[in-house]
């Protein structure tokens, strides 16, 4: 009771203007989708005047929608903080990945029979958001993955395809212990590119973030707070994995999801519910209350 009535006293002290909130196993449940209560509490906060963002790994496209479920129009810092848009789509925030890396990392992928996912800035009037290797048979995990987005997908030679367009991240999909192989040669090969590897929201394998080191999810709210007028007290932002460590460090206040790894939990302000039970409400309807 009495660290809840610190938090508490905490939160009135600070004027939250920015809600950042990461959408796999923070607003999305664990069987992948989103309640009526969320997508709710989301379009009040909205109204309401936060600036709500959606902070995620996921590209552009796939953000807008969820964006879409939620009904709202909202800026969206994603590919991991690589590629930062704004709510007419405007980009403003985007980190190019040095090719030299993108052709060693498909390299490695290659070796351990991974297809590397090659990410690029790429507007909604283009065909293909992103390149997918075909060099070796795919896994269930990058086979499910191509099957949701075929739609937009490059498939080929993905070292000749990455050289193209202008790459700001990659993605993994498979089974852990190869996602560690892969990540062993190319923090060894690559020293400027981190790989972030956690497991799927539904359980259904691994996923690897591969990013430049110095490029985060906050380093893209950050920017985005910059150009809003927001200082980094005024965000609050809320997640569950890994990849959302340096947000949840470096808002004013943060939130970690009942379900959260515990890292994310001891760093995080305060803990709320879990994916599966409307974490994101609580949250929400406490910023509300503190403001009202």
């Amino acid at each position: 009771l009495l660290y809840s009535g610190l938090v508490s006293l905490y939160w009135i002290s600070l004027v939250i203007r920015m809600l950042a909130l990461d959408i796999d196993g923070t607003l999305t449940t664990s069987e992948r989708s989103i309640s009526d209560r969320t997508c709710a509490a989301v379009r009040k906060a909205v109204d309401s005047g936060l600036k709500v963002v959606l902070a995620t790994n996921r590209r552009y496209r796939s953000s807008l929608l969820i964006a879409d479920q939620l009904g709202v129009v909202v800026p969206v810092v994603c590919v991991g903080g690589a590629l930062v848009k704004g709510k007419t789509g405007e980009t403003v925030v985007c980190e190019s990945f040095p090719a030299a890396a993108v052709q060693r990392i498909i390299q490695i992928a290659r070796a351990e029979k991974q297809s590397l996912i090659v990410h690029h800035d790429a507007d909604l009037s283009q065909t293909r958001d992103f390149v997918l290797d075909d060099n070796d048979p795919w896994n269930i995990y990058t086979a499910r993955y191509f099957s949701e987005y075929e739609s937009v997908a490059w498939v080929g030679d993905a070292q000749k395809l990455s050289a193209r367009i202008k790459p700001i991240g990659a993605t993994l999909f498979g089974e852990e212990q190869v996602l560690r192989d892969v990540e062993r040669q190319v923090t060894r090969d690559c020293p400027g590119v981190v790989l972030t590897i956690i497991r799927e929201v539904d359980g259904f394998g691994w996923s690897c973030a591969v990013s430049q080191r110095h490029v985060t999810k906050w380093t893209g709210l950050s920017r985005l707070a910059v150009v809003s007028g927001f200082t980094p007290a005024e965000v609050c932002a809320v997640g569950d994995e890994l990849n959302d460590l340096a947000m949840i460090e470096g808002a004013g206040v943060s939130v970690a999801m009942g379900n959260a790894h515990p890292k994310v939990k001891a760093r995080a302000t305060w803990v709320t519910n879990s994916n599966d039970h409307d974490g994101v409400v609580t949250v929400i309807e406490r910023l509300l209350a503190e403001v009202s």
